[in-house]
């Protein structure tokens, strides 16, 4: 719907394909190729890797990153991770799946959007096509300090809910510090895969923008 508004029909074609193509290779992934011991205690005893449930709640999140404006990219990214995650969580809070089995659904999501990103900028539109002849690209800069910052954020976090369990009693290995600790590094997986997909969909637009205009030149 954001895209027809925005009358760009292709990016609804992408974003559809995006969401088809993600649930489609986690239940042949699931059921075809990959196999999992079961859980009898948890009451997992089919294959639960990736979490089908997961692959689309963040399906649907970073499909809306695939017809965004550009300067919407980053924003959405925040609120697709986070969406995404709390598939996640319930999942796991169910007792349906294993963490790992939501950040594999992650993994399968990012990479098939991924790959309707770089089919949308190999094929642009008019729109998209008279956008980047005018437009400057601007700097993206990731550097060690950047990353020294989020690795010290994270642990932070991680050291405060540490602390937060053992000051409410509760056993760093029993089952509830376990589903806090999933949840956590559940949340941090979804938000650095839907990032890491706009920091590469930016680059990329970049990239073309300065390409284009050297062409002029």
């Amino acid at each position: 719907a954001v895209a027809i508004v925005r009358r760009r029909p292709r990016l609804a074609l992408l974003a559809a394909t995006s969401i088809a193509g993600s649930i489609i290779c986690t239940e042949v992934l699931k059921h075809l190729v990959l196999e999992r011991p079961p859980i009898i205690a948890a009451n997992i005893v089919d294959n639960s890797y990736p979490s089908g449930h997961t692959t689309v709640g963040m399906a649907v999140a970073v499909a809306v990153m695939l017809v965004v404006p550009r300067r919407l990219l980053v924003p959405t990214a925040f609120g697709a991770g986070i969406f995404g995650s709390a598939f996640g969580v319930a999942v796991v809070a169910a007792g349906w799946h294993r963490p790992s089995d939501a950040v594999g659904a992650f993994f399968v999501v990012i990479a098939v959007a991924a790959l309707c990103a770089a089919l949308g900028h190999a094929f642009p539109d008019r729109a998209e096509a008279a956008a980047r002849r005018t437009r400057r690209p601007p700097r993206i800069r990731i550097g060690t300090t950047e990353l020294g910052l989020l690795a010290l954020a994270l642990g932070g976090l991680g050291t405060f809910a540490l602390a937060a369990l053992s000051y409410r009693g509760i056993p760093w290995t029993s089952a509830s510090a376990g589903f806090l600790l999933s949840a956590g590094a559940i949340v941090v997986c979804g938000l650095l895969s839907t990032l890491v997909l706009a920091i590469a969909m930016l680059a990329a637009e970049d990239a073309d923008s300065g390409s284009d205009q050297t062409d002029d030149r």
